[in-house]
């Protein structure tokens, strides 16, 4: 389930600058050369220790740079286009392109592993010492609090740092009637289209709720909003409550990570977890193509094991995550191509292959709830088609998705710790519920902590 293996080159995108406003981006894209050179010097940290720069910081820095003739060229990183492949493309030489790329990899969060699809990435140039042209530097935008900056140092070789936003998380409700559908309410409340399909998954009674709802239906949800020190809002966080009352079905669940375990469950008022451990369909509406079982590989003919299932959709459908757990690993593969490994608890893992692409801001090491989307349908790796190869293993062994018994939710009931911070988080969001208004982006003022095991201050 391992997979590295370097991608056939193909062109990108360029967008050179427009000749009649060419001298005014030199001019800004001198500053940011030095500017970058300023804030290398200023967060240069040991790697295992990178330290937050402050927006403040790098705005009084904006202001303060000189000014030297550069010329600012943009790329993006594919599934078959690599940082250093985007970097030629834009001008940069073979070997500086494989300095910066190398330099961006190790200061990466995912150290060592290469940038994901969807990447963007900033190269300036300037003249050399022979009037040519050479790569000066790079920035890659992770995500909307993290940015990858790689300069070029005396020696000719690229350095890189992580830049990271100083940011407060913070609540913000967004509740009424479902107009249109339930993902057109959410969004114009401030939320997205991630937190309506999450939203509708923990109500899957109502198979219509994932279609929209119906209109006059009501739903109250409460999701985290990311800060920057200004107070502008950078990203949606994490859907926190929910709760329906529609034709088919009601309730009410609250987002909650057990001491015990590490991984973020909803559970119901009372403190009992959803009904299935594992969803059965992580393609929501995909066609099963393939069952679990011996069978005549498509590609090399050879009799083999089919360790899961395939889920026949459209490219770029959204993949949903099974069940709630740690993301071990994702990567490019032979054979499996862009895949996700999630591990849950009681010695379950999931794994999904062929993607297209991954999910916005998800990186190994980060816990993923049930139903939240990971990444979306493509046909990389061995493939002869678009569709999703989806495994289950339990304690190391793979096992059919289609004929498992799942274990039901996990009841907090009979553990009087962590149901006494269960009840404790559950009323802070209640709290909340109660005194912010439904439509208001920002109804929290105030900063709020990361909703954990304990109440916000």
């Amino acid at each position: 389930m391992k997979r590295t293996r370097k991608p056939p080159r193909i062109p990108v995108a360029v967008r050179r600058l427009d000749m009649t406003s060419r001298t005014a981006e030199r001019i800004g894209g001198g500053a940011v050369i030095l500017i970058i050179l300023a804030l290398f010097l200023l967060v240069r940290a040991e790697p295992e220790t990178l330290k937050p720069l402050s927006l403040l910081q790098i705005n009084d820095l904006r202001a303060e740079a000189g000014q030297t003739e550069t010329v600012t060229r943009n790329g993006t990183v594919t599934a078959s286009v690599s940082a250093m492949d985007v970097l030629e493309v834009l001008g940069a030489s073979p070997e500086d392109a494989t300095s910066a790329a190398v330099a961006l990899r190790d200061a990466s969060p995912t150290r060592g592993q290469r940038l994901r699809p969807g990447t963007a990435l900033s190269a300036w140039f300037e003249a050399g010492e022979d009037g040519r042209e050479r790569l000066a530097g790079v920035s890659a935008k992770l995500s909307p609090k993290a940015t990858l900056v790689a300069s070029r140092s005396s020696d000719g070789r690229f350095k890189a740092n992580l830049l990271s936003a100083r940011t407060t998380t913070a609540l913000h409700r967004v509740a009424g009637r479902i107009d249109t559908s339930l993902a057109d309410a959410i969004i114009a409340g401030g939320g997205t289209r991630q937190h309506a399909d999450m939203f509708a998954g923990l109500f899957p009674e109502d198979p219509a709720l994932a279609k929209g709802g119906r209109k006059g239906e009501r739903f109250d949800a409460v999701i985290e909003v990311v800060t920057d020190e200004r107070g502008n809002f950078l990203e949606a966080g994490d859907l926190v409550f929910a709760a329906f009352n529609g034709a088919k079905t009601s309730g009410s669940w609250y987002r909650f990570t057990p001491e015990d375990t590490g991984l973020p469950e909803f559970f119901s008022r009372s403190g009992v977890a959803g009904d299935e451990f594992l969803l059965r369909d992580p393609v929501r509406g995909g066609e099963m193509s393939s069952g679990f079982g011996n069978r005549m590989h498509p590609i090399t003919g050879e009799m083999l094991l089919h360790a899961g299932i395939d889920f026949r959709a459209p490219v770029g459908t959204p993949i949903r995550a099974a069940g709630s757990g740690l993301v071990t690993d994702m990567r490019y593969g032979e054979g499996y191509g862009w895949f996700v490994r999630i591990r849950h608890e009681r010695g379950y893992e999931t794994v999904y292959a062929h993607m297209s692409g991954f999910a916005e801001n998800l990186t190994p090491g980060r816990t993923v709830m049930r139903g939240e989307v990971i990444g979306y349908v493509g046909s990389t790796g061995s493939s002869t088609g678009a569709h999703l190869h989806y495994e289950v293993l339990r304690n190391g062994f793979y096992v059919n998705p289609e004929t498992l018994a799942l274990p039901t939710g996990r009841d907090i009931t009979g553990n009087k710790t962590v149901l006494a911070a269960f009840e404790a988080q559950r009323d802070a969001i209640d709290t909340f519920r109660n005194e912010a208004a439904g439509g208001q982006l920002f109804a929290a003022t105030a900063s709020t902590a990361r909703m954990t095991n304990a109440p916000a201050p």
